[in-house]
């Protein structure tokens, strides 16, 4: 407990060791540049600093300019402003300076190494913290990540499962078995009159009597398979036009029937002989 309470009050450098060190400034209060350029060598050398030793090189240049007699009446005045320049170089590079010695001192005596090695371990310290808090939230964004994908899963499957099992619409059955049976779905929704009459309980003694579709008329033909009430009346039309009907699969080509239809007309439907013309009787007159 003594040592570390200790070690603070030592990390600060004293006012006497702060001036014996900075006593090297003296060299650049002598008047002009002769001997600022050896205090600038003295502490680069001494702390090993290539900057240092640079510029005690530049000012020995900068003194040997100033001594020489080139600047006539104007020299007075050149190694005033040489001195002034000396003196607030020094100045700037003195904290520098001080803080290179002092850290010496302390890495000789032990306690910049523990120092450093205590922000070493502050650092890692805050550094482990630092990376475990991120992996923590790494890993908590993708367990979130996971569990917004399953329940993004789930509800796909839901809706598949509900659209599989929900009762498909009476056009879309109706389209299916059109498809299967290769008619219309047209035909196979428009209401018939005979699904009414079929509906109906027949009388066993009393079978359905064939439709004749030479003579039957429109409301008649609607009862037939694939005959709307638009066919009946275009097989009125056309029966009326020809003559009649010469079988049932004229009557079906005439309404563009399917052959499946044609075969279930057979079982309802008759086609009669068509009826024949009035015959003419004259004489002929030879002249």
């Amino acid at each position: 407990m003594s040592t570390a309470r200790a070690t603070p009050a030592n990390d600060v450098p004293s006012i006497g060791w702060l001036l014996g060190m900075s006593s090297w400034m003296l060299l650049t209060l002598v008047p002009g540049p002769l001997f600022a350029w050896l205090g600038f060598g003295i502490i680069g050398v001494v702390s090993r600093s290539r900057r240092l030793i640079i510029i005690g090189v530049v000012w020995a240049a900068v003194a040997i300019l100033v001594n020489l007699e080139l600047w006539g009446q104007a020299q007075p005045i050149v190694r005033a402003v040489a001195y002034l320049a000396g003196m607030v170089c020094a100045l700037a590079v003195n904290p520098g300076w001080l803080r290179t010695m002092w850290q010496r001192r302390l890495d000789k005596s032990g306690m910049g190494v523990t120092s450093a090695r205590a922000a070493a371990t502050g650092t890692a310290a805050g550094g482990a913290a630092a990376s475990g808090g991120n992996r923590a939230s790494r890993r908590a964004a993708a367990r979130r990540k996971r569990a917004a994908q399953q329940q993004a899963k789930a509800a796909t499957l839901s809706k598949a499962s509900a659209a599989e099992t929900a009762p498909k619409p009476a056009s879309d059955a109706a389209a299916e078995l059109a498809s299967e049976v290769g008619a219309s779905a047209d035909d196979l929704l428009e209401p018939r009159a005979s699904a009414v009459t079929s509906a109906a309980p027949a009388a066993p003694d009393a079978p359905a009597e064939p439709v004749d579709v030479n003579t039957a008329t429109a409301k008649e033909l609607e009862g037939l398979p694939g005959v709307s009430r638009a066919r009946a009346r275009k097989a009125v039309a056309e029966r009326d036009e020809q003559g009649g009907f010469s079988s049932l699969e004229d009557f079906g080509e005439t309404l563009g029937l399917q052959p499946h239809e044609i075969v279930r007309l057979r079982k309802v439907a008759v086609c009669s002989p068509r009826p024949r013309g009035e015959r003419r009787f004259g004489r002929r007159v030879d002249f």
